[in-house]
């Protein structure tokens, strides 16, 4: 009686210790693909950065003024090489989403002047940087409008030329 009940204890620990490997394997597979995740999205946030650091690189070594934009943060940069020119502030309408502009270089491809000095500069399809009452053409839709204060504007208008670069940082 006693080997019968060694054996039924032995073949039901056999069971457990299989359903307790079984279980602390799931475990360490959702432990794993979590890490991968956040590995992921690090190694995306390093490569934006270093985008960005070759980017300033690039311009450092050119002798042009650039814009940096953090659209999260609705605050941008004219800069010359490493020196800060002008901080600024900016708003955007309040149905933008930020999915709408990819972070990266943009060129500028056309300065407007508009009625009674109101500025704006167009880069691409991708944005325009504007004083609040500029009226730009609809067929200029871009993806995104930045709105600047006029005194801001002025001084970015005057500072950049055609062909000069912005940066986006999501």
């Amino acid at each position: 009686m006693h080997y019968k009940l060694f054996i039924l204890y032995c073949v039901l620990s056999g069971f457990l210790i299989n359903a307790a490997a079984v279980r602390a394997n799931q475990d360490e597979n959702a432990a794993l693909e979590e890490l991968h995740r956040t590995l992921q999205q690090r190694i995306a946030t390093l490569q934006s950065e270093q985008n960005l650091l070759l980017f300033q690189k690039e311009m450092n070594t050119s002798d042009s003024k650039y814009l940096l934009l953090n659209i999260s943060e609705k605050t941008g940069q004219l800069k010359y090489k490493n020196r800060v020119l002008r901080n600024f502030t900016f708003m955007v309408k309040k149905n933008f989403t930020t999915v709408v502009v990819q972070p990266g270089m943009l060129s500028l491809t056309k300065k407007v002047m508009g009625n009674a000095n109101r500025h704006a500069l167009i880069f691409g399809t991708a944005l325009i940087i504007q004083w609040k009452r500029v009226l730009i053409a609809k067929k200029e839709e871009p993806a995104l409008r930045i709105f600047v204060a006029e005194n801001d504007l002025l001084s970015i208008y005057s500072a950049v030329r055609e062909g000069a670069k912005a940066y986006v940082v999501q």
